[in-house]
């Protein structure tokens, strides 16, 4: 049991620090301020979708965790999906794609970081060879291009 709890260590501290950092970006209007953001710039479904996107994006890249990235713009980006009329699921995998892209990407991302120390070169110079996070970033945008609103009980 001792070691179980010392294995849970790191991850309660992550999660006591993201419902911290949750709360004090709600609490100082950081929520509203994005969602008016969105609102502000994004019409409609697709729009609201490609504003999910970038929400999710922005926050994995500030963040470099794309955990993290997801649970704190999750609140924002359910009350988007209500707004814009966004299938929940079609939410959640925006939300873990778009992070998972970003994730690859950015050199400073545990990633990117492992492989550089591993092959001993310089994290950025790897990018260029990132063809399955890019590849995956043209398909995120072509599915919301190409999205068509599903009427009820109409299957997938």
């Amino acid at each position: 049991m001792g070691n179980g709890t010392t294995g849970m260590f790191e991850t309660m501290i992550v999660t006591i620090l993201v419902a911290s950092i949750s709360s004090l970006i709600e609490a100082y209007g950081g929520y509203a301020a994005i969602l008016q953001f969105i609102r502000t710039h994004f019409r409609g479904r697709r729009g609201g979708m490609f504003g999910i996107a970038l929400l999710t994006s922005l926050m994995d890249i500030a963040t470099a965790n794309n955990t993290v990235a997801i649970v704190v713009a999750a609140p924002i980006a359910k009350t988007v999906s209500e707004e814009y009329g966004i299938d929940p699921g079609k939410t959640a995998s925006l939300l873990d794609t778009c992070s998972c892209v970003w994730q690859g990407l950015i050199p400073y991302g545990a990633q990117l970081l492992i492989a550089a120390g591993l092959s001993g070169v310089s994290s950025v110079s790897i990018i260029p060879w990132l063809f399955y996070p890019m590849l995956l970033m043209v398909f995120v945008v072509l599915s919301i291009c190409l999205d068509r609103e599903r009427k009820e009980g109409q299957c997938v």
